[in-house]
């Protein structure tokens, strides 16, 4: 067992439970949530209803809920504590980065970001004491990183060996670009088992996924109520990875954030909840049934949902 940075607190890993591994309370632009919180609907009304969803989820047997919201993604802090007091929620909070850096975001250096990641996981972020409990990277952009997204895969990897927390990542994995941070990565040192290559249900190339795992990484299959490639096809490459023998290698989610301002108001008002009208429930309502129906076991479901993330935690 291990500790591992909550909003709240310390978790337990045993305490984990059923975990959602690549979450969003709220995703917008650095800034929208101290200079626009009206855009939400206000502050206290974005609160009680994302914390009413969250705590029917927890009622529902979801126990923890990883937040990887990063600055550019407009994270606030104080407002995902306030959402985990509300619902009773076991949240763990991100420090790293996205796919949108501010000017003076990207004029920092790779010792510079990895100071940062280190405090936010050491001391607190945003001021306060709440600290992160793992790593975050995204890089899809195009077939190689950019010059911002290889300082911030060294920072995160840096950040890593400096902390221990591990890490996850957004990878364009029709670009197979999970391949070129894992390179990075051993470049620095890593350990592949610290690390989770997410949105690798985005694409079925057994090349790419085995690939990876065969690497020693963990797979995040974390955009799953997705719908390009559908269902039907992430569920199918699901099963098709366990019954090769690699489900001591994987991790589920949504990316599904419970507020999104990162799309025209029209969008998240009227098409964004239609899209997927199970929301975090996803996973236990339609993917877990999908897999039982091809031939995956409770025991397996059980594994990727409860015991895999406890195991990542804990290294």
């Amino acid at each position: 067992m291990s500790t591992v940075n909550g909003v709240l607190g310390p978790i337990d890993s045993a305490d984990l439970g059923f975990t959602l591994m690549h979450e969003h309370v709220a995703v917008a632009s650095a800034g929208f949530w101290q200079a626009w919180p009206e855009l939400f609907g206000g502050r206290e009304a974005c609160i009680e209803r994302i914390g009413g969803i969250l705590a029917e989820a927890k009622a529902g047997g979801v126990e923890t809920f990883v937040d990887v919201t990063t600055i550019d993604l407009g994270r606030d802090i104080r407002l995902i504590r306030d959402v985990a007091e509300r619902s009773g929620m076991n949240i763990v909070a991100c420090t790293g980065h996205w796919l949108d850096p501010s000017r003076s975001m990207a004029a920092r250096t790779v010792e510079e970001l990895t100071a940062l990641f280190v405090k936010e996981i050491e001391q607190g972020i945003e001021g306060t004491t709440i600290k992160a409990g793992i790593l975050k990277l995204a890089n899809d952009d195009t077939p190689q990183l950019s010059r911002f997204g290889e300082k911030a895969a060294r920072a995160v990897a840096r950040a890593h060996l400096a902390t221990g927390v591990p890490i996850t990542t957004h990878a364009g994995a029709k670009l197979e670009i999970g391949f070129r941070q894992a390179d990075v990565f051993e470049e620095e040192g890593v350990d592949p088992g610290r690390v989770i290559i997410g949105h690798s249900d985005d694409t079925d190339s057994m090349h790419y996924l085995t690939g990876l795992m065969d690497r020693g990484y963990w797979v995040g299959l974390d955009r799953l109520p997705m719908h390009d490639p559908p269902f039907a096809v992430r569920a199918g490459t699901c099963a098709a990875l366990i019954e090769r023998g690699y489900a001591d290698q994987l991790v589920l989610s949504h990316d599904y954030p419970l507020d999104i301002q990162l799309a025209p108001t029209a969008f998240r008002d009227e098409e964004w909840g239609p899209l997927n009208p199970d929301g975090i429930r996803f996973i236990q309502r339609r993917f877990l049934p999908g897999l039982r129906e091809r031939g995956v076991g409770a025991a397996v479901c059980e594994q990727l949902t409860v015991e895999n993330p406890r195991r990542f935690f804990e290294g």
